[in-house]
């Protein structure tokens, strides 16, 4: 059975001789489940009533360490301007998903933290995600072609990072 890249290859590769064909197979491929994991990433935040990126916050609070929850940290792990992320942080704190608190020491300083409302919706979105993960990949590999699959993947990524330059330059 023909997946959408196989059926609209012949036309991205039309006029590009010196294009390989397996290889932009293989990259068409991985960007099209890159667009449906996001589709279904957005689809569970909307189902809470929130953004993708909404959400994102909540995933990596949940993660980091509590010096790193800063709005300022946060602004530069997502690549967003200060006044982005604060616009982000009150919709949150508005609907009870998180505190932002002045550090007593230096009141230049706000803590961001999770509620316990804030934890419960990281536990929901993230057992759902696991959920499309197996339906993406589980149900389609066997596990030993996962692991090859994980493998090729880490070594294309491993490249692409020791030799591309970095984002922004």
């Amino acid at each position: 059975m023909a997946d959408s890249v196989e059926v609209r290859l012949p036309n991205h590769l039309a006029g590009h001789e010196n294009a390989d064909p397996v290889i932009e197979a293989a990259l068409h491929r991985i960007i099209e489940l890159a667009r449906r994991h996001e589709e279904g990433q957005r689809a569970v935040a909307a189902r809470e009533g929130l953004s993708l990126a909404d959400c994102e916050v909540i995933l990596r609070l949940a993660h980091l360490e509590p010096d790193e929850c800063t709005p300022g940290q946060l602004a530069k792990l997502f690549h967003i301007t200060a006044g982005s992320m604060t616009s982000r942080l009150g919709r949150l704190e508005s609907g009870g998903y998180l505190t932002r608190t002045v550090q007593p020491g230096n009141r230049a300083q706000i803590q961001v933290e999770l509620t316990g409302k804030g934890k419960v919706l990281h536990h929901r979105f993230a057992d759902r995600m696991v959920e499309i993960h197996q339906d993406m990949v589980g149900s389609a590999l066997p596990p030993k072609d996962r692991v090859v699959l994980n493998d090729l993947l880490q070594r294309v990524l491993t490249h692409v990072e020791a030799t591309a330059a970095p984002v922004g330059s």
